[in-house]
């Protein structure tokens, strides 16, 4: 699915993360937040769930007054997570480009009385723009895909016999179709080597 309709989710996450005092902003809650973000990008990534705790360290590594830095390094560890977690599903993945400079642009929404939820809409646009500069590439067929916001994956790819879907229902039906060939044989008379006569034959001097 595109990302756009996770948009509002994400940025309802923000707000409630952003917004309460009494339960203030930490490595773990964005990382969250960005782990069912990234649960909407194409291709799929194993990234929505190895990506959380090095987002959350990432966070936390950042001085008490750089808080909006962790900020920036929580999204770029998590999207460079989410590259990594296309390979088993046979894409490369190329990280989109570091975010950086929030601060100004939080700075400027309070310089005009902005609230929370003003900073959270804007900060979920920006990691939207950015997964949307995101891209991968199908490596059995080469095949581009130009960013991971997209509504569905090109045919050429799900169709392929090689995406993992469709390769683990074909090894299904291999199977079955060995099982099937099989169980003709057995109740099949004459597909049989009599085992009596193959011994015979076996033992007879060449």
């Amino acid at each position: 699915m595109p990302l756009g309709p996770k948009r509002p989710k994400l940025e309802a996450d923000l707000t409630a993360i952003l917004g309460d005092p009494s339960s203030p902003l930490t490595g773990q809650t964005l990382a969250k937040a960005l782990s069912d973000f990234s649960k909407g990008i194409l291709p799929p990534t194993l990234g929505v769930f190895t990506g959380i705790v090095p987002a959350t360290a990432a966070y936390n590594a950042a001085p008490p007054f750089s808080k909006t830095k962790g900020m920036e390094d929580a999204i770029n560890v998590f999207a460079n997570f989410n590259v990594i977690g296309m390979a088993p599903f046979l894409f490369q993945g190329t990280a989109p480009p570091k975010i950086r400079n929030l601060q100004q642009y939080f700075n400027i929404i309070r310089d005009k009385n902005g609230t929370p939820k003003d900073i959270a809409k804007f900060l979920s646009y920006a990691i939207l723009a950015n997964y949307s500069l995101g891209s991968s590439k199908f490596t059995p067929l080469s095949v581009k895909v130009p960013t991971w916001n997209i509504p569905f994956l090109p045919k050429i790819i799900t169709d392929s016999d090689d995406y993992p879907s469709n390769a683990e229902r074909n090894k299904k039906m291999r199977r079955a179709e060995a099982a099937d060939q099989y169980a003709i044989a057995a109740n099949t008379d004459d597909s049989l080597l009599d085992t009596d006569q193959f011994f015979e034959d076996s033992n007879e001097p060449i």
